[in-house]
């Protein structure tokens, strides 16, 4: 969620904030938890499992109250080529900058 310029100068967070705010950087460092929250999510070996032999998984994600299912898909193929792509780049970038 971004800082907003209100319209009387001040800052607020969002488009429901209060305009309470001096600056925008008083806005995002009063608010840097928001942009510090860890999205991170680790497989369970079941669901990696289910992944590669079904193509996809549905993952329950749940904070407090809130709960939302998350569809991962996986296609060996888009996985192939990305692999593909990026050693082609990493070539590039090395003879580009004479790296052996």
């Amino acid at each position: 969620m971004p800082c907003l310029k209100c319209e009387n100068g001040l800052w607020k967070f969002g488009k429901t904030g209060k305009c309470e705010y001096q600056t925008k950087g008083d806005c995002e460092t009063a608010n840097a938890d928001y942009y510090s929250y860890d999205h991170s999510f680790e497989f369970t070996e079941e669901q990696m499992t289910e992944l590669h032999e079904n193509g996809q998984v549905l993952v329950k994600v749940k904070e407090g109250e809130e709960e939302m299912e998350i569809l991962f898909i996986y296609k060996k193929e888009d996985v192939e080529s990305l692999a593909e792509e990026s050693t082609k780049m990493t070539n590039q970038y090395k003879t580009y900058y004479g790296i052996k």
